[in-house]
């Protein structure tokens, strides 16, 4: 009774995930897209010196003041704007939301590739293959290892971008700076410890999936 469970409990937990896959890049697309709605109409509203102080017009720009704030500070406003002959603070901002589009579409594929492996380990228990079984939940556990620190890393790195998320960036700093210290090579490579770990826990990721799966 117990394995036929096991086996019975892989295929929905992959239809499960399939369907949170789906709702989740789904709500991410949705988010995305209304701040990048607001971020164009306030870009229409500064381009017809439409008042901000009206209450559509507070409402319109409150959600996005603080990705506007972080922007007008960022190094690249200068530059941008010497360049482009033009305020660049919507432009710096839509590039911002575009990387944050991109690494959280990235971390649900990791977050599917998760769950799969574990949907695999159950099957092989269910179906009396414990050798496998184990095997595969050994990489399902490290995989969930690497998964967690790369979502610590997406909310420093978010917060980073974005100015977003200031109280859970400190503490996933706080967590991470053991190993950050670990990757801080000094010389040329100074300061480059964030870089360094994100790309070991990539191939340690890439790794674990051709070794255990």
């Amino acid at each position: 009774m117990r394995i036929f469970l096991l086996a019975s409990v892989g295929y929905p937990l992959m239809r499960l995930i399939d369907t949170i896959n789906y709702f989740a890049r789904l709500a991410i697309n949705i988010v995305i897209g209304i701040v990048v709605v607001l971020l164009i109409i306030r870009w229409v509203m500064d381009a017809f010196d439409m008042s901000p102080f009206g209450r559509i017009g507070y409402y319109l720009r409150q959600p996005t003041d603080k990705l506007v704030a972080h922007a007008r500070s960022s190094r690249f406003y200068y530059p941008l704007r010497q360049a482009f002959k033009f305020n660049p603070t919507v432009l710096i901002a839509l590039i911002e939301i575009a990387i944050v589009w991109f690494v959280l579409m990235m971390l649900t594929g990791y977050l599917t590739a998760l769950v799969s492996d574990l949907a695999m380990s159950l099957d092989a228990f269910g179906m009396g293959y414990v050798g496998n079984g184990v095997r595969y939940l050994i990489g399902t556990l490290l995989m969930a290892a690497i998964f967690f620190l790369m979502c610590l890393m997406t909310v420093i790195f978010v917060n980073w971008v974005t100015g977003l998320f200031d109280r859970w960036s400190f503490q996933a700093l706080q967590r991470l700076n053991p190993l950050l210290r670990i990757f801080e090579f000094g010389g040329k490579f100074a300061g480059w410890s964030f870089l360094f770990l994100w790309l070991a826990l990539y191939f340690a990721a890439a790794a674990v999936q051709s070794l255990f799966f």
